[in-house]
């Protein structure tokens, strides 16, 4: 989803109470993943983004990562102590997935337990590098990414196959499968060398992410079949990156996905 259609989840959120307390913001560092924190903590503290209650930390030192103590002395100590504002405490972590594991054992009681009214935000551009631990204790916010999806036509045609009627069957998952095998092959045909290839299967399949993700918001899927749908979507791309060819890839990819109700 895009950035502002993000916020204005979240705005709803925090404004019902329903807010979570860890979110993994996965998106462009300097760019999306950035922007959307500015606007996270200007709804938390009235169009501030430099106030005493937002505590940031990111990667240092050669190896550019995020140190057990950078974590325990530089961050978790000042989220600890009490808001100067009697609100919010916000704590923004540029490159979550910089985190050494000390590191993040260090920070995962804070992420489990919060305090109330304590909100974490984990910025990152490499979401799949970063520590299982951490992820499966937040909430994922994906925002758009330079050269993530097909543009244009491409892209319409992409999500045109996943409309209504939706493939109940195994022969008319069959179908969908192949019809999007053709297409991705029509794109591969149209590059001259192999890391344009790899360019085109990036875009196809968060191209495909976004249709999953947008289930999601629209309220098409619940909860857990639409969180199933995006790793199911992630998995196939990992497996387009080896030896797999991309129509069993796909095929394998469509029989696992869960479709809206018609």
């Amino acid at each position: 989803m895009d950035t502002s259609e993000a916020f204005s989840l979240m705005c709803r959120a925090i404004d019902a109470g329903r807010a979570n307390r860890g979110f993994l913001v996965c998106g462009d560092l300097p760019g999306s993943a950035e922007d959307f924190a500015r606007l996270v903590a200007g709804k938390l503290f009235d169009g501030s983004v430099d106030h005493p209650d937002i505590s940031t930390v990111e990667p240092t030192g050669v190896t550019r990562t995020i140190k057990v103590k950078t974590i325990k002395e530089g961050f978790l100590d000042a989220m600890s102590v009490t808001s100067f504002s009697g609100g919010w405490k916000l704590g923004i972590i540029k490159g979550a997935d910089r985190f050494t594991v000390e590191a993040a054992n260090a920070f995962l009681k804070s992420l489990e337990e919060p305090t109330s009214m304590t909100m974490y935000l984990l910025l990152t551009d490499n979401p799949d590098d970063c520590l299982p631990t951490i992820v499966s204790r937040c909430q994922r916010i994906d925002l758009p990414r330079r050269d993530r999806a097909l543009h244009n036509e491409e892209r319409e045609a992409v999500c045109s196959l996943f409309t209504a009627p939706y493939p109940v069957g195994s022969a008319a998952r069959e179908t969908l499968a192949q019809k999007l095998s053709d297409y991705l092959e029509s794109l591969k045909d149209g590059v001259e060398n192999q890391a344009d290839t790899a360019i085109i299967k990036r875009r196809f399949y968060a191209t495909v992410m976004g249709v999953m993700r947008q289930w999601l918001v629209d309220g098409l899927l619940d909860v857990a079949k639409g969180s199933r749908n995006i790793e199911v979507v992630e998995e196939a791309f990992q497996r387009s990156t080896r030896s797999l060819g991309d129509e069993m890839v796909i095929s394998l990819m469509v029989d696992k996905i869960s479709f809206p109700s018609t």
